[in-house]
């Protein structure tokens, strides 16, 4: 069997490794061990919370999750939700100097990072995300709060705000996954058989290392801590068949053109996007601008789809505003931002 394995994926990390060769170095660095560099073995969980728990981690049991999270500083509450194969550590470069003014909670979203995933892979889908952080909300006793969400997290934020409107006092979506488009040719890999059946068992982190260079508008900002982070959660024990039905859902919702509820939102909503973002293209704002009541939006020229890991200071400056000031700073349209933009060429 493990023969076969390999013999299959020879070709495909061929491809990938013709696509970035330094992503080779960047996922056999991040890896503890030689089987763990070629995908095949899970990292420890008492590894990863010896790197990843520290002073402000809890846990929580919520709809059989034991959810890994972060509460830190007070005042209002700001809860902010990480894009699939992330975790919590994503928001790091917002989380030290909101938690000076502000009560600042991140948790590993169900499936990822410490929190992990379900027994069974076919209770995890977009419902059972809401539903948990639902829950996991109402068990924290809060009653309004800002809400952010990056990736399939702004989706699930969007949900959240929109099902529970009166909840949510301002929403920031950074490149929101949602409505329908085509999506990177790595979503069509990992979802094709035998690709999908094989990656069950076994999955080379020089995938997850190709497609972080690939959400980044220059991987020259990644970082070492950033890039063995999302490798480490990768191998965590029960990730890769999850990481299999999240490209699953992701590609199922790409291409599903049923109305989406976002109408419903109350809330004060500012769209951050890197205009460079091969996962989630910029255009897609329009979408949100025409169907969230109160919406509107800023751009991050070169930079992709993880805003706030990429340019945390510029990000960061720009949410403040809107925690501060509300959405009167920050642009109508897509079109309109872009005309204040800097020329590239």
């Amino acid at each position: 069997m493990r023969l076969t394995l390999r013999l299959i994926w020879v070709p495909a990390l061929l491809v990938l490794a013709l696509s970035g060769c330094s992503s080779i170095g960047s996922a056999m660095k991040a890896s503890p061990s030689l089987a763990n560099a070629t995908g095949f073995a899970d990292i420890p969980m008492p590894y990863l919370e010896e790197r990843y728990v520290n002073e402000n981690s809890h846990f929580m049991e919520v709809n059989g999750y034991r959810i890994h999270y972060q509460d830190q500083g007070s005042g209002e509450t700001i809860i902010l939700l990480h894009g699939i194969y992330s975790s919590l550590q994503t928001w790091d470069g917002w989380t030290a100097k909101l938690s000076k003014r502000y009560r600042v909670i991140t948790l590993d979203m169900p499936g990822f990072g410490l929190t992990g995933a379900p027994e069974n892979p076919d209770d995890f889908d977009e419902d059972s995300m809401v539903n948990t952080f639902a829950k996991f909300v109402e068990r924290l006793d809060l009653e309004n709060f800002t809400l952010a969400g990056n990736s399939y997290g702004g989706f699930i934020a969007a949900r959240y705000a929109a099902q529970y409107a009166n909840r949510v006092d301002r929403l920031a979506l950074l490149d929101p996954f949602g409505y329908p488009q085509d999506t990177s040719w790595l979503v069509g890999f990992g979802t094709s058989f035998p690709i999908a059946y094989l990656a069950q068992w076994v999955q080379p982190p020089l995938v997850i290392t190709m497609s972080l260079r690939m959400a980044y508008g220059d991987p020259r900002r990644m970082t070492d801590a950033n890039i063995s982070r999302y490798v480490h959660m990768s191998q965590r024990e029960g990730a890769k068949p999850i990481y299999v039905k999240t490209l699953e859902m992701v590609d199922e919702r790409a291409e599903n053109e049923s109305p989406l509820p976002f109408y419903r939102i109350k809330a004060p909503t500012l769209l951050m996007w890197g205009d460079d973002d091969p996962w989630v293209p910029a255009s897609l704002a329009e979408r949100w601008l025409n169907d969230v009541p109160q919406a509107k939006l800023v751009t991050y020229s070169g930079v992709g789809h993880i805003p706030m890991e990429e340019m945390p200071a510029e990000t960061l400056k720009d949410f403040e505003t809107f925690l501060s000031q509300g959405l009167t700073p920050f642009s109508d349209s897509l079109a309109a931002a872009r005309e204040n933009e800097p020329d590239r060429s």
